[in-house]
């Protein structure tokens, strides 16, 4: 997997340069070899070990952008080799990549995008922050979509129609947790398909803008064989108030909902699912499929949207959506070039799958690669190249259940470059009511799950050469399954860097990371890092 996607990384990136034009910006293309020295002390909780390791890694970093490419991505592959204590070999990987393509001229553009990076599968398990050691609970995340779009203008109507196709998959070689309490079925990989059709006209030749849309979505997932289907219809009319910014916005229609699942072979011993390859349920074949969620009907919602500049547009609404309230809400703002906030209120019946290429395809694919962390235990928002753009997925990262669920969540990035120091952060919150068989012996059905996740950074240059941040990162996470605890982690950091000419770079850092469990011990540790960078 790690060198097909390599290739398929490095030959997007080749073929945006080949479709370059004479004034196209000129590609960005980096190599980076990595030595680190690591040592790693326990601080305070169970276990006394003291660990030290080498970690030598390779990245690739590309920007492309001209008439018709936007791309960016990057991928990174490391290496640890164990010196003292209790840690073990072993090979990560780290990549993102987003890619947009004009074909043809107002007519057919192609996306993109893929993303490698980890996920914490056991609900009830530990929530590392960082990719250190050998961290528990976490599983290698791969996910990939490919998106063509045909738009086009027929006089003042415009139509559009495009398909998604998504694949994600996780793998882990970590046991399951023994059944002496709540369990959960950790996600095996699902493929994923989304068609929209919409047409419509903004305000001008009507005094009022109108649009019409379908969106079908269905996914497969193993676990269980699950399956979703989603269709609906939506009618839309905006008006605009002359006297000032703002437009009134209403929306109705039709939604049908669907998701089905077959049952888990029981030990009849203990009465628990039996476990198959990294720690999933196994399928009882003489099972039936079971309906375990159906909710169809009429739809509706309305709110305002505001756009006072060309840098600033916020829009709420509020209606009726699978048989309940429906918030939803959007702020963007970018007042200057040097600061940008986005914050995105969402309401809608996901699963890992869905939930992981939706925040990759919302994505820009002008990516910051500057900002994707590959120390980090999972990804939780993707950065775009504007100040204070991108997306979230902690939500679906967070915990990667192979259950669907109904996911409400609330996310903000935002970024201030100010005269010395740039400071950049994310926060988000997350809420899942979960859906299941009701017949399980191990059902999640009616259980709700909450995530809060916040990430910040300071940095400043100390001079041409060197420069210093601090960053802070903290998950707490609420278990809504009876008997299972809550879990809280976070850490705290600094670094330095250190240019020597023009391509080799010392870097420095400690930190103190610690995470605590209901009814536990809470568990702190600290870590320092040493190592050479070599750009080419």
């Amino acid at each position: 997997m790690s060198s097909a996607t390599s290739r398929i990384l490095l030959g997007l990136f080749a073929g945006g340069a080949a479709c370059g034009v004479a004034r196209a910006d000129r590609p960005e293309i980096g190599a980076f070899i990595d030595t680190q020295q690591v040592a790693e002390t326990q601080l305070h909780g169970p276990g006394e070990d003291d660990v030290t390791y080498t970690e030598v890694s390779g990245t690739l970093t590309a920007q492309i952008k001209n008439r018709r490419i936007v791309a960016s991505g990057t991928y990174r592959l490391s290496y640890r080799m164990p010196e003292m204590g209790d840690v073990g070999k072993n090979f990560n990987q780290d990549g993102l990549m987003r890619l947009q393509a004009n074909l043809i001229d107002e007519w057919l553009t192609m996306e993109t995008g893929a993303i490698i990076t980890r996920s914490r599968v056991d609900a009830t398990g530990a929530a590392p922050q960082f990719n250190v050691g050998d961290p528990q609970n976490l599983a290698q995340t791969y996910s990939a979509f490919v998106q063509p779009t045909i738009s086009h203008r027929l006089g003042d109507v415009s139509v559009g129609l495009s398909y998604r196709y998504a694949y994600t998959r996780n793998e882990t070689t970590q046991d399951a947790p023994p059944a002496t309490g709540p369990i959960n079925d950790r996600f095996d990989s699902s493929k994923a398909q989304r068609v929209t059709l919409d047409l419509g006209m903004d305000p001008g030749a009507l005094p009022f803008g109108w649009k019409v849309a379908s969106e079908y979505r269905h996914e497969d997932t193993t676990n269980l064989a699950e399956n979703f289907r989603s269709f609906n219809v939506i009618g839309e009319v905006r008006l605009p108030l002359s006297s000032e910014p703002i437009a009134l916005v209403a929306s109705g229609g039709y939604e049908q909902v669907r998701t089905s699942e077959r049952s888990a072979l029981l030990d009849p011993v203990t009465g628990f699912p039996v476990r198959g390859k990294g720690g999933r349920f196994v399928v009882d074949p003489a099972s039936p499929r079971f309906l375990t969620y159906d909710v169809s009907g009429l739809i509706a919602n309305a709110g305002v949207i505001w756009k006072p500049s060309r840098r600033t547009r916020m829009e709420a609404r509020v209606g009726r959506r699978y048989g309940d309230l429906s918030v939803t809400g959007l702020v963007e703002m970018r007042p200057d070039e040097r600061s940008g906030l986005t914050f995105i209120v969402s309401d809608r019946v996901e699963s890992f799958g869905q939930g992981l290429s939706d925040g990759l395809a919302g994505t820009s694919p002008a990516i910051d690669v500057g900002q994707v962390d590959p120390a980090s235990s999972y990804q939780q928002c993707l950065f775009g190249k504007t100040k204070g753009s991108g997306q979230c997925v902690n939500g679906a990262l967070g915990q990667a259940s192979a259950n669907s669920y109904r996911e409400r969540a609330a996310n903000i990035i935002f970024m201030r470059a100010m005269r010395i120091w740039t400071f950049s952060g994310s926060l988000g919150y997350s809420r899942r009511d979960y859906i299941d068989n009701p017949n399980s012996p191990v059902s999640l059905d009616g259980v709700v799950d909450q995530s809060f996740f916040a990430n910040m950074t300071f940095g400043r240059p100390l001079s041409r050469t060197s420069g210093l941040s601090f960053s802070f990162s903290g998950n707490l996470f609420k278990n809504g399954q009876v008997g299972a605890a809550d879990v809280m982690s976070g850490s705290f950091s600094t670094s330095y860097y250190q240019s020597f000419g023009r391509g080799i770079r010392m870097q420095a850092s400690v930190a103190v990371d610690g995470s605590k469990q209901d009814g536990t011990t809470a568990d702190v540790s600290g870590r320092a890092r040493l190592g050479l960078q070599y750009r080419f």
